[in-house]
């Protein structure tokens, strides 16, 4: 949508909210294709009227340009020819009216910004350095960079910096849209970027499928709808993820690096943040916590701050404490002087000597049940916001009770709590990074917790881990838990059964259960090889069909797989066990006895494809098309890993030198390029789990939460070339000067045809 007339709806909420019954619109609606009937349903659930027309306008802020003046429309029929006409005035600019800031806080709450610390520091200095980088960004697309060191309140001070009714009624009123980074693979950082396009309502049918085609939808939704909003990029760690948002927008970003920067283009506005507070703003904390006056506090609240350092985290970590105990300022002080903290300060690598240990405090401090609740946040991998109902299993606890001790955690800032989503009235929680640091290290027994959580979500199925449901989660990240846990037999079982196959599909993809079969491969004993080179195939061969929202019966495609396959055999088992239910499969009884010699099935050009070829060890794949591009995939999953561009015509062949430095391409455009390679996309190999136990942590997806989804997975590769969708040639010799179509090219010699 437009965002002038998103910035319609939402300036005039509280009216339509207000004044609007929903059961007179939804009838035109629905006709005029707006509304879906399930649409429908979900406003109709909601209690009351003003719930019900807040859940519309919900709905109407992912519809497109068109829905909005349907929805014009439709209210001047419903009797609400004065809202049509404010919102008109407001859209064309005839009345513009200004955010307040209850406009405000939607807005930035639909955007996904963070909201305010429980106990919020005044950083005016800082904060006038980085909102006067953004007042830069009002004419264009540029980037303005915050970066100083971890702890030291980044993303605390880029969300305060837009929370203003100014700053967004005259900088961005097309709304801010926050996305928390981290460390990403290309797995990670497509999910970020698809849910991003949902976010912004853009074709939900049709996601991007790799990371290039995600860059070129946000771009031309930033510059055709949204040229006057903001993104926020919070936390960012490598250049592939800079290079991938560089979409010509106006862009805030933080890092603890601010080089990796360099690689971006448009202006770039660096902004030096104080690594820590003041001594004026440590003490006006220390009051806040503990309801005194500055004048008021003891001695011991300055040597305090002497020993924190003033860095951010362990200056609020120390004032939560202060805050149940406002006598303890001795005790506190002494703990801090007094223990050796060389070791954990070694194994963290913090860049404060106190902060491991204001840490370990606070986590003392709590009464024993809080303290165990939250040293099970160790079972979790860095920087994920966990939902209510992931804990409602770790700790078998309804929701109310989940998010009562939650409330408790988040007042003494160790957990960090925000809305899953607008409309909904559920939670995702996470903690700091130095934190989740501190509660591994720490963890006496992380395979007794890996347990408990497996534990608790086989009780919730019933023992049977195909029945799980979704809860944004698990499905993605079981056979890892069950990894930690040690319960090998497990993986084993649910990698070889078709039920548990068919409900992660569901979920995560194809992609992300092929690298399931390459992680824990090794752990599959012999005499299941066979099976498990079935099921590897099977879903290999059929991958381009388990993708988007529109996705076969998994059953029925494993009836065709032949007779003598594992799959099959699995799929009758099931198929002949419905005789009772409504559905029914087909089973092909004169299909071919021997299985398909097709290892693999992806769709990665435009174009038809002309000429591939395997790199020497036959993980990789390069390919030539006709929409005049070389492709290098994954030979195992069918993953998009890099896109060479240059050539402006049907790329007819290609060609890797023996020692896997130099390609080279020829095509209809009369050139041959010669391109050279960089050995880390070559070097680069999917996990596997190959260790006896204990065996090695690896990194997963994504879970479908707040900033994320589920989708494929992609490696993660240090890119030296550009992975821009713009058309420059980064070829390093292009040879011309040839009459005729180039058909065949090998590095001996070149044919022409």
């Amino acid at each position: 949508m437009d965002e002038k007339l998103r910035s319609a709806l939402i300036v005039n909420a509280k009216l339509l909210v207000e004044n609007v019954l929903t059961e007179l619109l939804t009838p035109y609606l629905i006709a005029d294709f707006v509304l879906t009937f399930e649409e429908n349903e979900l406003i109709e659930r909601q209690k009351t009227s003003q719930l019900r027309a807040s859940k519309l306008l919900q709905l109407l802020h992912t519809k497109d340009s068109s829905a909005y003046h349907a929805f014009i429309a439709t209210l001047n029929k419903g009797g609400y020819s004065y809202i049509a006409e404010a919102l008109e005035n407001n859209a064309t600019g005839k009345m513009v009216r200004r955010y307040s800031d209850a406009d405000t806080h939607s807005l930035l709450v639909e955007g996904g910004v963070p909201a305010r610390p429980n106990c919020y520091v005044d950083r005016p200095s800082e904060l006038k350095k980085v909102r006067s980088a953004l007042h830069l960004l009002k004419e264009g697309g540029g980037w303005v960079i915050l970066h100083s060191l971890s702890g030291s309140g980044k993303s605390v001070l880029a969300a305060e910096a837009v929370r203003s009714a100014d700053i967004i009624s005259d900088y961005f009123p097309g709304g801010v849209y926050w996305v928390s980074v981290g460390q990403l693979d290309h797995s990670k950082l497509l999910t970020h970027m698809q849910n991003l396009c949902l976010r912004l309502g853009t074709d939900v049918q049709h996601l991007p499928n790799n990371v290039e085609q995600a860059k070129e939808r946000l771009r031309q939704v930033f510059s055709r709808e949204l040229p006057k909003s903001l993104l926020v990029l919070d936390d960012v760690w490598s250049t592939h993820v800079v290079k991938a948002f560089d979409i010509q927008c106006r862009i805030l970003l933080t890092t603890r690096d601010s080089s990796i920067t360099e690689v971006v283009s448009g202006p770039v506005h660096k902004v030096t943040l104080s690594p820590g507070l003041s001594k004026e703003q440590s003490l006006g904390a220390f009051a806040m916590w503990t309801e005194r006056k500055v004048a008021d506090l003891p001695p011991e609240a300055s040597l305090i701050y002497k020993e924190c350092r003033g860095l951010p985290l362990a200056i609020t970590l120390i004032g939560a404490l202060l805050k149940d105990h406002p006598n303890r300022w001795v005790f506190y002080l002494s703990k801090l002087r007094q223990r050796d903290m060389r070791r954990i300060k070694k194994m963290l690598a913090y860049e404060h000597q106190t902060l491991a240990e204001a840490i370990d405090m606070s986590i003392s401090n709590l009464d024993p049940h809080n303290s165990k609740y939250y040293r099970d946040f160790a079972v979790f991998g860095d920087g994920m916001k966990i939902p209510t109902a992931v804990f409602c299993t770790l700790w078998d606890m309804g929701k109310e009770d989940v998010e009562d001790t939650m409330k408790t955690l988040s007042e003494k800032s160790l957990v960090y709590q925000q809305p899953r989503e607008l409309g909904f009235d559920d939670f995702v929680y996470s903690v700091h990074d130095l934190q989740m640091d501190f509660l591994k290290l720490t963890c006496p027994d992380i395979t007794a917790l890996h347990r408990k959580l497996v534990e608790g979500y086989r009780h919730n199925s019933d023992g049977d881990f195909s029945l799980l449901p979704n809860d944004g989660y698990i499905h993605w990240f079981l056979l890892n838990h069950l990894l930690k846990a040690r319960f090998y037999s497990e993986i084993i079982f649910l990698l070889l059964n078709l039920r548990f196959i068919e409900s992660k599909v569901h979920v995560t993809g194809p992609a992300d259960l092929l690298h399931d079969y390459i992680r824990y491969g090794r752990i599959v004993i012999h005499e299941n090889l066979a099976k498990k080179k079935d099921f590897e195939r099977f879903i290999s061969i059929n991958a381009h069909l388990l993708v988007g929202s529109e996705k076969p019966d998994l059953m029925q495609l494993a009836l065709c797989q032949p007779s003598e396959s594992e799959v099959y055999k699995q799929a009758y088992e099931i198929a002949s066990g419905v005789c009772h239910s409504k559905d029914v499969y087909l089973d092909w009884c004169n299909k071919a006895s021997v299985p398909n010699a097709c290892l693999l099935t992806t769709k990665l050009h435009k174009g038809s494809v002309c000429y591939a070829c395997f790199t020497p060890d036959g993980s990789k794949v390069f390919s030539a098309a006709r929409d005049s591009v070389v492709k290098l995939w994954d030979a195992h999953a069918g993953q998009e890993l890099f896109t060479f561009r240059g050539h402006k015509d049907s790329v007819n062949g290609c060609s890797l030198s023996a020692n896997g430095q130099y390609l080279v391409t020829c095509s209809s455009d009369h050139t041959v390029k010669l391109w050279e390679v960089d050995k880390k996309l070559l070097e680069k190999i999917p996990e596997e789990v190959t260790d006896s136990p204990p065996i090695q942590e690896h990194r997963n997806p994504s879970p479908n939460i707040k900033d994320e989804t589920t989708h494929p997975m992609f490696q993660d590769v240090a890119l030296s070339m550009s992975t821009s969708d713009s058309e420059e040639d980064n070829a390093m010799h292009t040879f011309t000067g040839i009459s005729r179509v180039v058909c065949y090219s090998v590095l001996e010699e070149i044919l022409i045809y």
